[in-house]
């Protein structure tokens, strides 16, 4: 058997990737939430720009148009002891995110939880269940009813209340949970989301054992019930997850009841994640992060392939399997714990779990080189990407930008170095910092001072399950007036590893100013990230949704380049980057 560990390959882009077999463990540091928002801009100026782009209020949200849009829910449950725990993970969540008590911060709800666990594990029968909601409802405390009577119910189609229609949750529950769920929420809510910060509030953490113990396991459903709720109230994007929701609820109930030690559990919330078919849906936490095996593996045609030379292995060795799983078996394995958004990312992904397992510690790999098979026992290499020039001359009158290195105090000297270019290459495939503040960066690219952003979609603070959409809306670039426009050809290079805020420039590149974007589609999952606490852990997933200018999702799609290029065997065995060499040769014809 194999080993199978999780990685934070770059914080800043908040991408995990995958990288040891059937046991699962992660390894990412994770970042100070409260301080979080106050450095994006100097920090994190990736995440800046969608900060920028998001820049709204939230003191009245019905000037703005609700985001529609119908999912697949649960509306009847019979009584069982799956369903006991369902129905106290919706009715725990309803109150906590719409009772005037809850939200206002006067109880600790995660405590009630606890208690009606507690109780709730001896339940056998829907009366004594019943009877337990009751009290839950009970301690959440007297409140002043009044109806938000201009909220449209019909408009909140990312979740709704026919699971309260179920058969076994009495009358009087039913008719009293209904109208919490019609009152307005007052922001900022207790536990919902704080934009300043863009995280979960006030959610606490637990030093736990994960053990057999009915308090461990009312811990790990505490955990579980609390990222089930934070996704089905603010997650825009329920709509195109491949499964519903609400079924994966009832799944995970026994999964997380049987998960008796951390690797279990762990590997639980993995599987978990990854069924929010989003880029962004990791499980972190605060362990060391790996080394960088990114880039070295490709898939092409179904067959894995390494793409450098490092230890024994050779460009263009072909693997056919990893100590004694075939390679479709490791893939197969890897993709159930690969959150992406694309199938493109996660082939990405699983790649780069493949590297590790490769090359991160001792491994007997077989495989095919010219028509020669060979078994290598590989050993850890310590393999270390060439270091480049930020900045260079590329080919004969083109330019050449690794945007991940670029800091401000470049802008100026590299716009100046191809001020009479043919054409400048802008690269946002790579790992790095991305140390770059992108209002002095785009005034040399955008000539208009105003420029329009792409339409989004953000919850609505006041009834969480909603979402609002923001259209039509431009921002302005300062100094963009002053800074020299360079006027030659633009191409930037994208693929599946160009995710979030990278998406996001790509996308703004190409709305506003004369571009080429070559390459591959992109990692599709833009937009904001929220972070939630967990139980010895992080979760993070894609809080906002931004949409291309015919008013498409981009979320499991991402930005589709004009140009397309695939990787070849021959690419690879030859050394060529084929997505430089098609930017190149674009800028070329276009000067004929």
């Amino acid at each position: 058997m194999f080993l199978i560990k999780i990685n934070m390959i770059d914080l800043r882009r908040i991408d995990t990737e995958i990288i040891k077999s059937y046991n699962l463990d992660t390894k990412m540091k994770r970042p100070n939430s409260k301080r979080f928002y106050h450095c994006v801009k100097t920090l994190c100026p990736i995440i800046y720009l969608v900060c920028l782009i998001v820049n709204f209020s939230c003191s009245d949200p019905k000037s703005e148009e609700y985001f529609v849009r119908q999912c697949d829910f649960v509306s009847d449950y019979q009584y069982n002891d799956t369903t006991k725990w369902a129905i106290t993970c919706r009715v725990w969540g309803l109150l906590k995110y719409y009772h005037p008590n809850v939200t206002a911060g006067k109880l600790d709800w995660d405590k009630v939880l606890l208690e009606s666990l507690e109780a709730i594990s001896y339940v056998n029968t829907p009366d004594a269940l019943n009877l337990e909601l009751n009290k839950m409802l009970i301690s959440a405390g007297e409140y002043s009813y009044k109806e938000d009577k201009e909220w449209n119910d019909s408009l909140k189609m990312n979740v709704n209340l026919s699971w309260l229609n179920s058969s076994f949750i009495d009358d009087s529950l039913k008719i009293e949970l209904k109208k919490i769920a019609s009152i307005g929420v007052k922001y900022p809510s207790f536990y919902g989301i704080d934009y300043e910060h863009i995280v979960l509030q006030n959610e606490k953490n637990y030093d736990f054992e994960v053990s057999s113990s009915q308090k461990s396991v009312n811990l790990r459903l505490l955990s579980f019930f609390r990222y089930w709720n934070v996704i089905y109230y603010f997650f825009p994007h329920k709509y195109l997850m491949d499964r519903s929701w609400d079924v994966i609820l009832s799944e995970y109930i026994p999964k997380f009841i049987e998960s008796v030690d951390s690797q279990s559990n762990n590997n639980t919330f993995l599987k978990l994640a990854a069924t929010l078919n989003d880029g962004h849906a990791y499980i972190i936490t605060d362990n060391e992060s790996p080394k960088d095996f990114r880039d070295i593996i490709e898939k092409v045609d179904d067959k894995t392939i390494v793409r450098v030379n490092a230890g024994e292995l050779q460009k263009g060795d072909i693997i056919s399997s990893i100590g004694k799983q075939n390679i479709k078996r490791v893939r197969d394995s890897l993709s159930v714990f690969t959150a992406a958004s694309t199938q493109g990312n996660k082939d990405y992904r699983i790649n780069c779990s493949i590297g590790q397992m490769i090359f991160g510690q001792k491994n007997l790999v077989k495989l095919l080189r010219g028509d020669k098979s060979l078994e290598i026992n590989v050993v850890p290499v310590d393999y270390k990407k060439e270091n480049t020039q930020i900045y260079r001359w590329i080919s004969d009158g083109i330019g050449y930008v690794d945007l991940s290195q670029v800091a401000n105090k470049d802008i100026k000297p590299l716009f100046e170095s191809f001020s009479e270019a043919d054409g400048i290459i802008f690269d946002l495939r790579k790992s790095g910092p991305y140390k770059i503040e992108l209002e002095p960066f785009v005034c040399h690219l955008f000539e208009r001072k105003e420029i329009q952003l792409s339409s989004m979609v953000y919850p609505d603070p006041m009834h969480p399950g909603a979402f609002l959409w923001r259209k039509n809306f431009q921002t302005t670039i300062p100094d963009s007036l002053t800074c020299p426009i360079y006027k030659g050809k633009i191409v930037v290079l994208i693929n599946e590893s160009t995710q979030s805020g990278l998406e996001t420039i790509a996308l703004e590149i190409r709305n506003n100013c004369n571009s080429t974007l070559v390459g591959r589609s992109t990692s599709g999952a833009l937009g904001r990230v929220t972070f939630v606490p967990l139980l010895g852990q992080r979760a993070s997933f894609s809080n906002f949704a931004l949409f291309s200018s015919d008013g498409t999702e981009l979320q499991r799609k991402g930005i589709t380049p004009d140009i397309v290029v695939l990787p070849t065997l021959d690419d690879i065995r030859n050394g060529r980057d084929e997505i430089l060499d098609a930017g190149i040769d674009f800028i070329i014809k276009q000067q004929m």
